[in-house]
């Protein structure tokens, strides 16, 4: 039967003990083993319960040199003044007598046990990190080659494909100048999505450009009906943001409301503070149009997983919101 925890480390508390109390006899045993039984007890909790609170604050495997710093010290500063209260405690209680010698001894074993029990927790501390940071890197890679997957797919499904060229073909008689764009245009889109392939952040300024282009093509095709205002200044060059992240939204908002004359669709864009607010009026669909429904959770996962933010989604007020930390760019 497996033993839990905390009681396995009692068990082991108790069998340091012991091995302390058979190796160096100096009182009757029982009261030498309830006296190494209390010592270890404070330097062993203690250090424990520190060795928690400093994994809160540095939980993360960049942040290992804090980690241990912060340890060190407080687990030296903790086995100090635990080792020295216990001392004067079991002296008042006629336990144990008083010499400074016995006093710096105690204090030193209570120190290379505190260092035993740091060097086996931060290993075993650091070996799960390594494991979770490999399994999270596989899944990054996972998750940014779905989205990009999905973004390619979008960008060469055949409607996409045959709106985009029937408004080509429309265009060149009638105005040769703005087929012309059209194309360079439509060229920038799959450029930019080959381009950022295998790359975790691009500038929010090629992500918005990149957008442009694809807002291009749909209001040639939509017009007035497709109103997209971009209300982002400029500090819109000092963030970064994992890419086609904004363009999905934008399409998401295109492919499930109804445009029409008499009810445009309204795509707004914002900037508050370090977060990127993209909003659009909900006039759904009464016949959805495909979807995998994973497009919102695929933008999710990645930003959780790349810059460990979170992104929300959410209906108020008759617009469906989408809020995208940034990642602003350091001096």
């Amino acid at each position: 039967m497996k033993i839990k925890a905390p009681f396995d480390r009692y068990l082991l508390m108790l069998g340091l003990s012991l091995l302390l109390t058979v190796v160096q006899p100096i009182a009757p045993f029982w009261q030498e083993l309830l006296v190494n039984g209390v010592f270890t007890f404070a330097f062993w909790e203690g250090n424990f319960r520190l060795v928690g609170w400093v994994r809160k604050r540095y939980p993360r495997i960049q942040q290992t040199r804090q980690r241990i710093l912060t340890q060190a010290v407080l687990s030296v500063g903790y086995t100090v003044l635990a080792g020295s209260l216990v001392i004067f405690l079991l002296h008042g209680i006629g336990w144990i007598p008083y010499e400074a010698n016995f006093h710096l001894q105690i204090l030193g074993m209570g120190l290379f046990i505190t260092a035993i029990i740091a060097i086996v927790y931060e290993t075993v501390f650091y070996f799960e990190l390594w494991k979770s940071s490999l399994l999270e890197s596989e899944r990054l890679k996972k998750t940014e080659a779905r989205l990009q997957f999905e973004s390619l797919k979008n960008q060469v499904n055949p409607h996409f494909l045959f709106n985009s060229l029937n408004t080509l073909a429309s265009l060149i008689p009638v105005d040769p100048e703005k087929a012309e764009q059209f194309v360079q245009e439509f060229a920038d889109i799959y450029r930019y999505v080959l381009e950022v392939n295998g790359k975790n952040f691009v500038r929010l300024r090629e992500e918005m450009d990149f957008v442009e282009s694809y807002i291009y093509l749909q209001k040639i095709r939509f017009g007035n009906h497709l109103i997209f205002e971009n209300r982002l200044d400029a500090q819109v060059d000092r963030y970064h943001i994992p890419p086609l992240i904004v363009q999905n939204l934008v399409e998401n908002a295109i492919k499930h409301n109804r445009i029409l004359q008499e009810k445009p669709l309204v795509v707004r864009l914002e900037l508050i503070e370090d977060t990127l607010l993209v909003r659009n009026n909900l006039q759904v669909r009464s016949h959805p149009a495909p979807s995998t429904q994973t497009g919102l959770k695929n933008i999710a996962q990645r930003l959780q997983l790349v810059a460990n933010k979170e992104a929300k989604f959410y209906e108020q007020g008759g617009y469906f919101c989408a809020e995208i930390p940034l990642i602003p760019e350091t001096d």
